[in-house]
């Protein structure tokens, strides 16, 4: 039997987002070892729309090492495995680094102390969470499914954003919002996203979002929150099993930057605001019914940011629209990651047109018209 049909895709998923959770935790627990690893993103691998776009040693290491663990288990995905982040990393003797995930413990540690440059604790530290054993359990996980046994592997590719909100995972500074449990700034903002997409439609299918900092448990001691949703043509499945909220109340969230105008439009339609950082987390606000939808209309996210909520979205009854196809031809235009011959050029993985998330896409009309008046 082959490792396809040995694996259950969606298992895995989660328990390398697990992982992942693991290694941001590693990371955040030791402000000296934050200090040491943070790096400030440079050239094409910035977003313009923040004076600071932090790139750090455990995006990196999350990447890879999810890229690493689904390759080994499903070659035939292996090409198809993408994230946010670059493997080039600069140490402090200004010398390039190619962060790699090793066949041992040791392996993976001397690769991460060319980086760390000396620091040898740090380094094992992460490596041991890199090859550790991880099989997530919560009883808000739910029932795993079976996937169905014509899956074709060789048609699906990801997309990882290894840790989303990264100038909040940094500064872990929590405001709250006007509203329970929305959160403006701060560690629960912080998710790890990985999206799976069929090749050749461009079609989200299964889609897994964890909160490294879900929950507190005590001071500086925290366990994930993990959300899961399937829609594919033989099987719907999901975990998101929330309570609507008043439906005679609307609630839009919103990046601070949002322009006023929409943000005006929203009003006359009768909806109140939210604003809150980290494009996963404000899908997620979607996913768990705390709010009814999640604009922005700026190109400013990417595909790695998009791909895990709107699989989960679908499996839920909604989607991830694209803002400015779906204003101009007043219907709902999923988004779609069809791999294009430019691939790898920063334009092709940028949500250009903005998005529009929803939990319930018959929401969408109303709204549409609105946007579209002159």
């Amino acid at each position: 039997m082959s490792a396809e049909g040995q694996a259950n895709l969606l298992r895995v998923l989660i328990n390398c987002a697990e992982k992942a959770a693991n290694i941001a935790r590693t990371c955040r627990s030791n402000e000296e070892l934050l200090r040491l690893l943070v790096q400030e993103k440079q050239g094409s691998e910035a977003n313009e729309r923040f004076e600071h776009d932090f790139k750090t040693l455990a995006d990196v290491l999350i990447q890879e090492t999810i890229k690493h663990e689904v390759g080994s288990l499903f070659p035939a995905m292996q090409d198809a495995i993408l994230g946010e982040e670059s493997p080039n990393f600069t140490n402090k003797l200004g010398e390039s680094v190619t962060i790699a995930v090793g066949s041992s413990e040791e392996d993976t540690s001397s690769c991460l102390l060319a980086v760390l440059s000396g620091h040898e604790g740090a380094a094992n530290a992460l490596a041991k969470e890199v090859h550790q054993e991880v099989n997530f359990t919560s009883e808000k996980l739910g029932e795993i499914p079976q996937l169905p046994d014509d899956l074709d592997y060789a048609n699906l590719g990801i997309w990882i954003d290894p840790i989303d909100a990264t100038a909040e995972y940094i500064s872990g500074d929590t405001m709250f919002t006007d509203f329970p449990g929305i959160t403006s700034t701060g560690l629960d903002c912080v998710t790890v996203l990985i999206g799976v997409y069929e090749r050749d439609t461009g079609v989200p299918v299964i889609g897994v979002v964890a909160q490294p900092f879900g929950e507190k448990l005590e001071e500086n001691v925290y366990s994930s929150s993990m959300f899961w949703g399937v829609c594919l043509p033989s099987l719907q499945a999901h975990n998101c099993h929330f309570e609507a909220r008043d439906e005679n109340r609307r609630l839009g969230i919103f990046s601070s930057s949002e322009q006023s105008d929409i943000l005006q439009r929203f009003l006359d339609l009768g909806y109140e605001f939210a604003f809150s950082a980290g494009a996963g987390h404000k899908a997620l606000k979607v996913i768990t019914y705390e709010v009814d939808v999640y604009l922005l209309s700026k190109g400013s996210t990417f595909k790695w940011d998009t791909c895990a909520p709107q699989a989960i979205l679908r499996a839920l009854g909604g989607d991830v629209l694209d803002y400015t196809a779906s204003v101009a031809e007043q219907k709902a235009v999923p988004l779609k990651y069809l791999m294009e011959d430019n691939a790898f050029e920063p334009e092709w993985k940028r949500n250009a047109g903005g998005l529009i998330s929803v939990r319930n896409v018959n929401v969408v009309e109303e709204l549409l018209a609105k946007l579209a008046e002159q």
